[in-house]
């Protein structure tokens, strides 16, 4: 199994944009109304995942996932073991900062989960395309040993830094996750990283 961590490297200015748009469907009446907002931030740092963001899980039988008794075995919270990996912090901007913590988010590529939960991330290879079924990534915290992902797909990872020593390298894992009847398959999931230190 694969997924992928592709590291968001956020710029010293980082722009995220809302768009609203109306428009009046009237032959004659061609308004646009558009309001855009914007949120700069200084507090970002440059990261790099592990091999090159290329995270393999070993491969599993369908009855990894279930108790002899046909229940889930795992939760997308419970804390198994899972294959390694590491984020690299290698430069936050700014001469003589002070950096107290390290706040990790992580989020699906393509924006999407699987139904039923927002803490697992979506396989990305279509059934059509040898993909299982109903099988995702979760990814934990090694030093806290929880998801990434809280309930409602919001991720907010906060690593209190002792003595202004933010440029290390930050351990995580994973492991694949059910979300229902489970089908033989390829897993595949992309999953975008980023940082900003306090």
């Amino acid at each position: 199994m694969l997924f992928t961590l592709s590291t968001k490297v956020r710029s010293i200015f980082n722009l995220s944009a809302c768009l609203t748009v109306a428009c009046a469907c009237q032959a004659d009446d061609a308004n646009l109304e558009m309001t855009l907002s914007a949120n700069i931030v200084e507090n970002t740092c440059q990261i790099s995942v592990s091999d090159g963001g290329q995270v393999h899980l070993p491969t599993v039988g369908k009855d990894w996932f279930y108790n002899a008794n046909g229940s889930s075995r795992l939760a997308p919270t419970d804390a198994a073991a899972g294959t390694a990996f590491s984020i690299k912090v290698e430069n936050c901007p700014g001469d003589n900062i002070t950096v107290k913590s390290l706040n990790f988010s992580f989020q699906p590529q393509s924006g999407q989960w699987p139904t039923g939960s927002k803490q697992v991330f979506i396989n990305e290879t279509p059934v059509t395309a040898s993909g299982a079924d109903n099988v995702g990534i979760v990814i934990f915290s090694t030093a806290h040993h929880t998801n990434v992902l809280n309930s409602d797909g919001t991720s907010n990872v906060t690593m209190n830094i002792e003595n202004n020593a933010w440029a290390a390298e930050y351990e995580f894992y994973a492991r694949p996750q059910n979300t229902g009847p489970v089908s033989t398959g390829k897993i595949t999931s992309n999953v975008l990283v980023s940082t900003i230190y306090n």
